[in-house]
């Protein structure tokens, strides 16, 4: 690992995180990852849940599911980039389809991964989000 790749990751360390994943095979696997990057990391499991936590917490990166229950992942994302739309957004989703994409689009979530979620893809949109 390069001396800028480990500085880039420490700053991870100091931000706070909201991961919202229905599926819990899913979400405490990644939750483990998270937390080896992360010191505040918040998590829920359906975008009502989620978007409680987030104005409970106001983390700065959200990483959302699309297709959950109660509430989906976009509506969650809508409403909380209603409170702040400056938030870091990233959606993963097992589909590929248009509206998805679309309405992710419309909203301004500019990071997407696919599912099973790839731990060097999801650095590299961490990283951006940092970056951006």
């Amino acid at each position: 690992m390069t001396d800028k790749l480990k500085s880039e990751l420490e700053k991870l360390k100091g931000l706070s995180v909201l991961y919202v994943e229905d599926d819990i095979n899913v979400r405490e696997s990644l939750l483990r990852f998270l937390r080896r990057r992360f010191d505040n990391i918040h998590y829920a499991k359906d975008g009502k849940e989620g978007l409680a936590q987030y104005m409970e917490h106001k983390p700065d990166i959200v990483i959302t599911d699309i297709q959950m229950p109660m509430m989906d992942g976009l509506e969650m994302a809508s409403r909380i980039m209603q409170d702040n739309p400056e938030v870091k957004i990233i959606v993963t989703t097992a589909f590929n389809e248009e509206p998805f994409l679309e309405r992710a689009g419309k909203l301004g979530i500019e990071h997407y991964i696919k599912k099973p979620v790839l731990k060097d893809d999801l650095v590299s949109s961490l990283l951006e989000c940092v970056g951006s």
